[in-house]
């Protein structure tokens, strides 16, 4: 049998072209206007799997995210019913969607089984809703794309994250397919849930778990493959199903995110100017002695809700007037810029507290940094050879003392053994410092600021 059919159309979703179009097509156009687009492009997805009524709009907040055309789209499910161990993918040639075809890429299924990655196993896709699911949004947007449905067995993340390494690239999109907690109260279950969204956007692969989410051996192998490490993510929704069934004593978490590659800019212009307003509101609310520190995190848009790390750079006539910042997401990206905004004004201790008559004169410049990597050097030349001027932020460790640049550094030292030379200085050690605990992670920034004058 050359094609496979979609055994839950008509289940989980419509099985009725027509229905089914107008239900994918309502479900992206709500995310359009939902949520504010970023100027680069995802390179994978979380996407929730259960009936459409259910979560449905989650998955389109997660599709309407990717704004260029993949060749190639590889979905991982968990394995809901069919206990089996390794990742399969099915026999056919083709998965016949009620919207259409959509052609399996036999020969990326051939080159995992040849690695040992993934192996045929039809009986593991007979029974499972994860896959098909995402099918009619894929078929919606990308009827040309080449598909690679893989479900979970029984299988080391480490071995998904493999997969994932062969296959990723410019042209392959990763839809990672899973729901979140499952039938426990709501409150129970917004706790549970905010804990996943921690963990996934810090990326901690390690501590995730199947009671955070179903699909999290899939999660798990993002986090972990070299393409998971590269990227940041981006929450675009979460809920429940209890805002549709009205039980709140058992309900499914949904959640939405996109994942970017760490050098992009993944906040669209309307999220960038929330946060600048943060920031800029934050300082003023402490000048007047407002009982809050900041503006309630809860009221910014969702994306604005992702943990990340951020630096709060203030400058008065083009001269640094103060600079805070995290080096470490801990918090909701709009807490850490309203916080690290009040410390920048009021406790540099390079700089006097901003008064009120000086606010209207800062400019306010944001940094939003990629999670921090370890770059495994063997000592100082190579660091120097593998450090990339103009882009890399670098965190440098050793004997105790700890130092940061950001990016933004390479402007006034653009020569690299001068940038290190500089940055061990900033941590306290000599500037021909080196020792066997030295240790040194480099970041990208997502930077932007308010216009000269500020409002």
């Amino acid at each position: 049998m050359s094609d496979r059919h979609c055994r839950f159309a008509g289940l989980f979703f419509p099985a009725d072209s027509a229905e089914l179009a107008g239900e994918v097509r309502a479900f992206l156009e709500a995310a359009d206007s939902a949520t504010s687009s970023a100027t680069a492009a995802p390179r994978a997805i979380v996407s929730a799997h259960a009936g459409y009524p259910y979560s449905g709009r989650f998955a389109g907040q997660s599709f309407a995210a990717v704004n260029w055309t993949p060749a190639r789209v590889v979905v991982i499910s968990p394995s809901h019913r069919h206990p089996f161990r390794g990742l399969a993918y099915p026999s056919q040639q083709v998965f016949a969607t009620p919207l259409g075809p959509l052609r399996i890429d036999r020969a990326a299924c051939a080159a995992l089984a040849a690695a040992g990655l993934a192996h045929e196993e039809d009986a593991a896709h007979d029974d499972e809703h994860g896959i098909e699911t995402q099918l009619p949004f894929i078929r919606m947007l990308w009827p040309e794309a080449q598909l690679v449905p893989l479900v979970c067995g029984a299988v080391p993340a480490a071995q998904v994250a493999a997969a994932i390494d062969a296959l990723a690239g410019p042209e392959t999109l990763v839809v990672l397919s899973s729901d979140l907690s499952h039938f426990l109260p709501r409150s129970a279950a917004g706790g549970k849930d905010a804990e996943t969204a921690h963990l996934l956007e810090t990326g901690e692969a390690e501590a995730l778990t199947p009671g955070h989410a179903c699909g999290a051996t899939g999660l798990q192998g993002w986090l972990m493959s070299r393409a998971g490490q590269g990227s940041k993510a981006l929450r675009l929704g979460m809920g429940d199903s209890g805002d549709v069934t009205g039980d709140r004593a058992r309900v499914v978490g949904y959640g939405a995110w996109a994942f970017y590659p760490i050098d992009s800019a993944m906040l669209g212009p309307e999220a960038q100017s929330e946060l600048l307003g943060l920031a800029r509101e934050a300082i003023a609310g402490r000048l007047a002695e407002r009982p809050a520190p900041a503006p309630d995190p809860g009221r910014a848009a969702t994306p604005l809700q992702t943990r990340a790390a951020s630096f709060v750079t203030l400058t008065q006539d083009g001269t640094l007037r103060g600079c805070i910042g995290s080096i470490a997401a801990r918090r909701a990206l709009a807490t850490d810029v309203a916080e690290n905004a009040i410390a920048a004004a009021f406790r540099d201790p390079r700089f006097p507290p901003v008064t009120a008559g000086q606010l209207p004169q800062l400019r306010i410049k944001l940094a939003v940094l990629s999670r921090a990597q370890e770059m495994r050097i063997g000592g100082e030349d190579e660091a120097l050879a593998r450090i990339a001027p103009g882009l890399d932020g670098l965190i440098l460790t050793s004997a105790g003392r700890r130092g940061t640049f950001l990016p933004a550094v390479w402007d006034s030292l653009p020569e690299p053994r001068a940038f290190l030379s500089a940055l061990k200085q900033k941590a306290g050690l000599p500037r021909d410092h080196w020792a066997e605990d030295l240790r040194l992670h480099r970041f990208r920034v997502e930077s932007f600021a308010e216009a000269e004058t500020a409002a």
